[in-house]
């Protein structure tokens, strides 16, 4: 498989010269007047399944990275990974945030042989992103028309593809809930264009935005507009009779609903309804906390320039809307106007998505993948004001491609300072990690000394990236263990459902995490295990402390230690 070291510059101007043949191949396709051999109609076919296949050659670097990108991709892989051995969720897992669908997606790729590691998470994220990506193209598509909509997806493609920030690239909460919004924006153009909408084609609907909410329930506001604009369709079509209206409406609900009612059924027969409510609904209604909405859409700008290249994103979307809105004055605006149904549904998802990326005052770079839907659509519009604007169509598209060619040439300029100053242009080297082998720390090695891949392993603390690296499904459901430490109305109960775990699944290895080398929890005598004396006791009682390993206590449950003894003298330069 391939590899990538600090500087592959074989690799790198090479696939940098493809993004300049993609940005040709865009504007030759409408621009040259000369179609009569069918040349450039069959370049425009091939613009997007070459601007996929371009975005995943740029992350390939990244996707053969078989390391942590970003802590909480390591969380989900653990849940899928214990879930293919208990997969009732709530009970073996807990996402807190995140939610079952993308654990469980995540599944998928083992039954294809596929192991549970950060090269299967890092392809499948391409995966999710590259499927969004071609709806979202489908929906500006139908309704912007297709030049329109090359234009919009091509920066969307040279964000995704050159960027280094790890939170667009490595698998997150958003991307399944974000490939259902793009799906069901698709199905709602289409919906749009059907003379007598489809009961089945509504039902879909209504099924896809019912599941948005179990991949994060952050998504659910922007379901939530897909949802009530089918119904407005519905009611004000003229053709439909009353009882054709009821039927469509029916089964918009039933499909919403059908998904729910599913997830509340298995969570009762699966005995944790309780716990899908309490974790889950009120856990994160909890978590977002008191809504500041001056405050947090103040930062917004702020916001965008944690997500680097999407501040351009943002900017290029803008900039693209004052040129429509003054050429539009200046020329008028031609383009045949756009039913209601289509405006009224982007003016409501934007601001809706605002609200819902600002909810919680994280400001984490991930929730920006929730905008990337409604910049895309609205970037495509306007475009298209302005391709109906100018008679010069040829000279549009030009000016399309010459603002992804100064981001390609801002990249270059970037890429050369690095080169300057010593950096790498890759910041996920893969050249050491001998293929797919997972690389080890020094807490993953002592662990499976102790203990078999298979075996439950339980950390407290934030390092969940020990599970993926010794390949043991989690022990207890929680297994970043910020929300048992940290003042929150639920502590007691995430600690009391910690300690039920311990006691139940008993773990061969148990790892205290707290210190030095892990996220957020470094004060051991505030934060580590004691600070829960029931816990402290349990293990003191049935576990024995082994040593000191990179600043993270572990613990060996006492039988196994007894059946173990002799590997602590091969461990002995490892246990501080």
């Amino acid at each position: 498989m391939p590899s990538f070291d600090t500087s592959p510059v074989l690799y790198w101007i090479p696939v940098y010269l493809l993004c300049w043949g993609l940005l040709w191949l865009a504007i030759r396709d409408e621009s040259s007047a000369d179609s009569r051999d069918g040349k450039v109609r069959r370049a425009g076919r091939c613009f997007v399944p070459a601007a996929l296949v371009l975005l995943f050659l740029l992350r390939l670097p990244s996707i053969v990275y078989n390391q942590e990108i970003n802590p909480d991709e390591s969380q989900i892989i653990t849940q899928a990974m214990t879930l293919r051995q208990d997969p009732v969720y709530f009970r073996s897992v807990d996402g807190t945030t995140g939610g079952p669908l993308d654990s469980y997606f995540l599944i998928l790729p083992s039954f294809l042989g596929f192991p549970f590691d950060y090269i299967t998470a890092h392809l499948t994220a391409y995966g999710l992103v590259a499927v969004s990506l071609w709806l979202l193209f489908r929906t500006a598509q139908v309704w912007f028309g297709t030049r329109a909509a090359r234009l919009a997806l091509l920066p969307l493609v040279l964000l995704l593809g050159l960027t280094r920030n790890g939170d667009f690239i490595h698998y997150s909460s958003e991307l399944v809930p974000v490939a259902l919004l793009s799906w069901g924006y698709y199905l709602y153009a289409r919906h749009l264009n059907n003379s007598v909408p489809s009961v089945r084609h509504i039902a879909l609907i209504g099924l896809l935005m019912g599941m948005v909410p179990f991949g994060k329930l952050q998504g659910t506001p922007l379901a939530a507009v897909v949802g009530l604009f089918v119904a407005l369709d519905v009611l004000f079509r003229q053709r439909l009779t009353a009882s054709d209206k009821i039927r469509r409406l029916g089964a918009l609900g039933a499909g919403g609903l059908a998904f729910p009612a599913l997830a509340v059924l298995l969570a009762w027969l699966g005995g944790v309804y309780d716990d899908f409510v309490t974790f889950y609904i009120v856990g994160n209604v909890q978590y977002a906390g008191e809504y500041r909405l001056v405050e947090n859409l103040l930062r917004l700008p702020y916001f965008f320039r944690k997500g680097t290249e999407f501040d351009w994103l943002v900017k290029l979307t803008i900039g693209v809307w004052l040129v429509a809105l003054v050429v539009g004055l200046l020329r008028g605006f031609r383009r045949g106007r756009l039913p209601w149904m289509v405006v009224g549904f982007l003016a409501t998802l934007l601001p809706v998505t605002l609200y819902a990326i600002t909810r919680t005052g994280s400001e984490y770079v991930h929730y920006l993948f929730f905008l990337m839907g409604p910049l895309m659509l609205w970037l495509a519009y306007g475009w298209s004001v302005i391709l109906a604007s100018l008679q010069q169509t040829r000279g549009v598209v030009a000016i399309g491609g010459l603002v992804s060619a100064v981001f390609l040439g801002m990249f270059a300029v970037d890429a050369w300072q690095l080169y300057q100053q010593g950096m790498p242009l890759n910041p996920y080297p893969s050249n050491r990690q001998e293929g797919w082998r997972l690389q080890q720390t020094p807490v993953s090695t002592v662990i499976t000394k102790y203990a078999d891949p298979g075996e439950k392993l339980a950390v407290w603390g934030w390092r969940c990236d020990y599970y993926v690296q010794a390949q043991m499904p989690q022990g207890v459901a929680e297994n970043h263990t910020i929300r048992s430490v940290f003042d929150n109305p639920l502590k007691e109960a995430y600690q009391r459902r910690y300690y039920r775990n311990m006691t139940q699944s008993l773990p061969p290895v148990f790892v205290d995490a707290v210190g030095s080398q892990n996220l957020w929890m470094t004060d051991r005598a505030t934060q580590g295990h004691e600070s829960y004396p029931p816990l402290g006791e349990f293990i003191k009682t049935h576990y024995r402390y082994v040593g000191l390993v990179n600043d993270t206590r572990i613990y060996v449950r006492v039988d196994r230690v007894a059946r173990y003894d002799q590997t602590l003298k091969p461990m002995a330069n490892l246990i501080e």
